[in-house]
């Protein structure tokens, strides 16, 4: 458990850990010039935020932004990786042997023969990108016999080769030989959209969450104004009863109105705390107590101005198109579809290779005599092959080019699937713009007109021509419209994110 003393220092920590991350972008400050995170007294007050510092926040501190990113360098590594296919390769082995056995009559010497040998392997092979492989070959073998049958009891053998194998069809050149290479690295790049995806939704997650807490704590306003209200009114009816100019049952209707409008208020309450968590969720990247129980005051108000330049919605599509991370996708699953075709295509030929190798060898009774030889190529050896090979009936191969094509089309139509669900998502998002804008105008109205009844209806019951209910009715109607007008408000704000986010361009300003 963390101590109360050393609550200021752990939020603030945390605020400024997840600040840090984003290099690329200042530290968002107050009117001041001072982080309003690092100069917060946790202990007396709450933390201000604005909708900017707490995206900003949420980007380096997320978990799922975290996670994206791990699996990001996971690709990398794996991209990388994959051209360890074209290394060397080196093989080396040494072998001894003693080996007795029944000689050969009067040529052999003997009844029985032994020979001891010491062989050695060493290979060289190298990859290549055109499908082929170069190969450098040594082995040294070095004999001591009792066999009479050899000139010397001791010899040594000495071979150097180096071939070179090229595939003439299948599985030949580059465009096969590096197929696996180019589709870690189209991964790698679809990966790096799905963490910029998780990057945006993230945002997106923490600009709604945000509003959704300034839309709970406006409405906690209007609860307690509605308490307000009530409460006068309540004061009214008792001076005008106390004074036997008004009756019991006008105090009674004002006292259960105030009684339902502070029921109001706890769940008005209760919702600002819900709210308030789920931002803190996006937030934070823990469980301590210290940093849950501290409060996250919004500071970036509800949009005055509803005139905003909203695109026309085929201008916004085109930004979409080329933006939108789940397009990209589809565009890297399409490429993938389309290498893995190529390599099925290339793997249902028929086996055409040219082999091309070169050896000289050697044998002495001097070590560094016998590989002299050999390296100088005394006695070489040339050789160059042409070899055929068709598999009978190769249904494997076929299938698999057919399921290669086939996983090509249902790429191209994932991608038009998506494609038209984001033309759809566009033009509801302008529209929704555009309706929000004239919500909120509308709600205003609503709003003035709603004082100005409540104001007229007082008036009336103040010279006897109205009752406490029809009063209590203008005053709920008066609650009704701040509501309404407040929500319109968050409802245009998020209009506006949600229009930004359908277009693929929600946190790019912050060079994510």
């Amino acid at each position: 458990m963390i101590s109360a003393a050393a609550v200021p220092l752990v939020v603030t920590s945390l605020f400024l850990a997840g600040a840090a991350t984003l290099q690329d972008e200042p530290a968002a400050t107050g009117a001041g010039g001072e982080d309003p995170i690092a100069t917060a007294n946790l202990d007396t007050g709450p933390i201000e935020l604005t909708v900017e510092q707490a995206v900003t926040i949420a980007l380096g501190n997320n978990l799922a932004i975290e996670i994206a990113e791990v699996n990001t360098e996971v690709a990398r590594f794996d991209q990388l990786g994959s051209w360890g296919a074209f290394n060397w390769v080196f093989d080396a082995r040494l072998t001894g042997t003693d080996r007795t056995q029944e000689g050969s009559g009067f040529l052999s010497g003997g009844q029985e023969t032994s020979t001891e040998t010491i062989s050695g392997v060493l290979d060289f092979r190298k990859p290549l990108t055109t499908g082929g492989s170069f190969a450098f070959h040594f082995d040294t073998l070095d004999r001591l016999t009792d066999n009479a049958f050899f000139d010397e009891p001791r010899q040594r053998e000495g071979n150097i080769s180096m071939s070179y194998i090229q595939p003439l069809r299948r599985g030949a050149w580059s465009e096969y030989a590096t197929a696996l290479q180019r589709e870690s690295e189209i991964l790698f790049m679809r990966q790096r959209e799905v963490a910029r995806a998780t990057r945006q939704a993230i945002a997106f997650q923490v600009y709604n969450a945000y509003w959704d807490l300034v839309s709970a704590i406006e409405q906690q306003g209007v609860a307690d104004s509605a308490i307000d209200l009530g409460k006068n009114r309540l004061e009214q009816n008792r001076r005008q009863y106390e004074a036997g100019v008004g009756t019991e049952v006008e105090v009674l209707q004002a006292q259960a109105e105030l009684a339902t409008r502070e029921e109001t208020l706890i769940q008005a309450r209760n919702n600002v705390a819900q709210r308030e968590d789920e931002l803190k969720r996006l937030l934070f990247a823990g469980e301590d107590d210290a940093v849950w129980d501290v409060f996250v005051k919004p500071s970036t108000p509800l949009p005055t101005e509803t005139d905003a330049d909203v695109p026309a919605w085929t201008v916004a599509l085109a930004t979409a198109l080329e933006w939108r991370s789940e397009l990209r996708q589809k565009t890297y699953d399409v490429d993938v579809a389309r290498l893995r075709a190529t390599r099925a295509a290339s793997e249902r030929l028929a086996a055409v290779d040219l082999e091309l190798s070169a050896g000289s060898g050697a044998v002495d009774t001097s070590r560094s005599d016998t590989i002299s030889k050999a390296a100088e190529f005394r006695y070489p050896t040339y050789s160059a092959s042409l070899v055929y090979s068709l598999p009978i009936g190769n249904d494997t191969a076929i299938y698999a080019e057919r399921a290669a094509r086939a996983a090509i089309r249902a790429a191209l139509l994932d991608y038009d699937s998506v494609e038209l669900d984001i033309t759809a998502e566009v033009r509801e998002a302008v529209r929704g713009v555009r309706y929000a804008s004239e919500q909120v105008r509308a709600t205003s109205t609503s709003l003035a007109l709603a004082r100005r009844q409540l104001e007229a209806e007082e008036a009336r019951f103040n010279n006897d021509l109205s009752t406490t209910f029809q009063v209590l009715e203008f005053q709920q109607d008066l609650v009704d419209a701040m509501a309404n007008e407040r929500t319109a408000r968050v409802a245009y704000a998020k209009a506006l994110i949600n229009l930004e986010s359908v277009q693929g361009l929600l946190a790019e300003s912050r060079g994510r």
